[in-house]
């Protein structure tokens, strides 16, 4: 259908749905223009507004195969937009609202087969199987050829991504192919023939998964079907590349992809294709050319609004010019790629937020729906006791005076369970907010400890800066080079850490070790440390909250050693296995805590992150299995003399 004519499609279902009064017709052309103004016009606002309409409407109608027809298409909307919890939501409970009534079977199945869907996309694969079995088990008794086909082809697809069951994905794929050939839909056929050969692509059985694509490009020729022609080419293009023989067949079958989709405009696909494109130059070392790629492909993703892809562009472009020496080009790439991921993040949970909102929202006039067929269903009683009343005037006074007295206590009762309902809403309502505030709150706070422990100490950057500096300018070159290829590398590994709950034991001594090194040059000599035990293997598998180890350190150093007149100033730090624990020792024999104190006449150095130590070592002790706790000891001489401090960090395992 051309663009022409779906314009004045949807021009005439806006006309109809103007001009009719008919609800129940009205809630089935809202569903309509909802879908309609997505494939035509992308209004995201009026999409969702027509879809919300829609189900608010088939609710007051109290139609109930309306309302999960209604729900049910508002999840595909959420799902086109890539929502796919709240459109995974939607989707169970319009299939929950119909399974035991008696509706066309047609209807479980798409709500079934939609809800597998979702769930695939959301990797919840045995869940993804659970709904595209309900939904197979009705097309086989119905013998519906068309929801058998799209069932089994579900379940190939959730079975293909759980460990161990991969070969009976195949199997569903073949028996979703003959169906489709048994009705002779070359549509269908395609899609099985696409599927069957990314199976052999994931068990790198390259040579028979071009052959279902040879296939493939014969019956999208015979059908005119120029999209799925271009599928399959970027299919082949693929199939090379994981199989990295043949690199330039590749490249032409994605060049030959990428011509056909800027011809139908789809550019999501010619996004995908450049990112694939550029990684192939890349295995061919033509990083001039792989920029070019990824910069095309990035700049595609911008527009679309793509961040996950625009992330990768970005990330990749930061270590082309890493490896460039281009470190300021290589940091503006990183950083725009961790922007990409942090809207990524802001978006979805604005998403949820709206939909948890929406959900309050229904439920509640859901609730109020059905006090109101309550309320009617008593007025109706009322109004046939009355009838009876007035029809039985022979009954004596005192019958009269009977029924009056009941009359008069069932109203009493009902209306304590008005107020008692409603005092019960109210106080449920208030508790929501009280701990919709408590989350808030707590996710406040923690954002605030994660901005704090980002903040590296500026004195420390300044030193590195001006020694890097002072060596350049003291033409010291090749010191120069390593001294700021340290920097880089500490630096660089504190964003990329400081945004996890944990890291592994390795990672924090890898880092604690890159500032030994920058601190180092703060003593012209005497100045030693040492790092034993980080090869043992209890190591491997420790895992501490990012920077953790950093400010004990640092107070070791700047409070410690370098007030110290010792000669040899040393700073050990020593993990220590303990049966099922692991002990992590910061120990230097520098002036003391208590003689530094006495002796510092300055405001004392602010270290990084050590007002907070405490608060995260809670947040990580309420969150995990696992417990830290931190012991500190003033080290003294035979004498009695501040001799040092050392720092015990007890990681105890969780043996259960």
């Amino acid at each position: 259908m051309s663009t022409a004519q779906s314009i004045s499609k949807l021009d005439s279902i806006k006309s109809l749905y103007n001009e009719t009064t008919n609800d129940s017709l009205k809630i089935t052309l809202e569903i309509e223009l909802s879908r309609a103004l997505h494939k035509n016009q992308h209004d995201e606002e009026q999409e969702y507004a027509y879809a919300e309409s829609a189900v608010e409407r088939a609710l007051q109608y109290k139609d109930t195969l309306l309302y999960a027809r209604a729900l049910d298409n508002h999840g595909l909307l959420y799902r086109f937009h890539q929502h796919y919890e709240e459109g995974l939501g939607l989707h169970i409970k319009a299939f929950d609202l119909i399974k035991n009534k008696n509706v066309k079977p047609y209807y479980k199945m798409r709500f079934s087969n939609n809800a597998g869907v979702a769930a695939r996309y959301l990797q919840k694969y045995a869940m993804s199987v659970l709904y595209f079995m309900k939904a197979l088990k009705i097309a086989d008794k119905e013998n519906d050829l068309r929801n058998i086909s799209i069932s089994c082809n579900g379940i190939g697809n959730a079975l293909i991504n759980i460990s161990g069951r991969e070969d009976e994905a195949l199997l569903y794929f073949e028996r979703a192919l003959e169906t489709e050939k048994t009705r002779d839909n070359s549509l269908g056929m395609a899609i099985n023939y696409l599927s069957i050969s990314d199976y052999y692509i994931s068990k790198e059985k390259y040579n028979t998964a071009r052959n279902y694509l040879d296939k493939l490009v014969v019956l999208n020729k015979k059908s005119g079907n120029d999209f799925g022609l271009a599928l399959t080419y970027q299919s082949m293009g693929l199939a090379y590349l994981k199989e990295c023989k043949d690199l330039g067949k590749s490249k032409s079958y994605f060049n030959n992809a990428l011509g056909r989709f800027k011809i139908l405009n789809d550019r999501h696909r010619q996004s995908d294709i450049l990112l694939n494109l550029a990684n192939i130059e890349l295995k061919l070392n033509n990083t001039k050319q792989a920029e070019g790629y990824f910069l095309e492909s990035l700049a595609l993703a911008k527009e679309l609004g793509q961040n996950d892809l625009a992330s990768a562009n970005s990330m990749s472009l930061s270590q082309i010019f890493e490896n460039r020496n281009n470190y300021k080009k290589s940091l503006y790439y990183y950083k725009q790629s961790k922007a990409f991921e942090d809207s990524i993040k802001i978006t979805d949970q604005n998403i949820k937020i709206e939909a948890l909102t929406r959900q309050y929202n229904l439920e509640k006039k859901e609730n109020q729906i059905q006090l109101l067929e309550k309320d009617k269903a008593l007025r109706i009683t009322a109004m046939e006791n009355q009838k009876q009343l007035s029809e039985r005037r022979k009954v004596t006074l005192l019958l009269l005076i009977v029924a009056f007295v009941m009359l008069l206590i069932v109203f009493l009762l009902q209306y304590r369970n008005y107020r008692t309902k409603k005092k019960t809403t109210a106080q449920i309502q208030k508790t929501e907010k009280e701990i919709m505030n408590a989350i808030y709150e707590r996710n406040l706070a923690q954002a605030e400890i994660l901005v704090t422990r980002l903040q590296v100490n500026p004195h420390f950057l300044f030193n590195s800066l001006n020694a890097i500096m002072y060596l350049i300018q003291s033409k010291q070159n090749l010191s120069a080079i390593k001294y700021l290829k340290i920097f880089s590398r500490y630096t660089r590994m504190v964003l990329e850490t400081s945004t996890q709950h944990v890291i592994s034991l390795q990672e924090e001594l890898k880092l604690s070790s890159y500032y030994l090194m920058l601190e180092e040059n703060r003593f012209e000599e005497g100045f030693m440390y040492e790092i034993k035990g980080d090869d043992c293997l209890e190591v491997q598998d420790a895992v501490i909250p990012p920077l953790l180890l950093q400010p004990f350190i640092e107070n070791a150093i700047w409070h410690g050693l370098l007030p110290s007149t010792s000669d040899n100033k040393l700073l050990l730090i020593e993990i220590v296995p303990d049966s099922e624990n692991l002990q992590i020792i910061i120990e230097d024999n520098g002036v003391g805590r208590n003689n530094n104190v006495k002796k510092s006449v300055k405001k004392p150095h602010k270290s990084m992150g050590m007002q907070i130590i405490q608060e995260r070592v809670e947040l990580y002790n309420q969150s995990s299995s696992d417990k830290i706790n931190i012991e500190i000891v003033d080290k003294t001489d035979k004498d009695g003399q501040p001799a040092g401090t050392k720092v015990i960090i007890n990681l105890l395992r969780d043996k259960h």
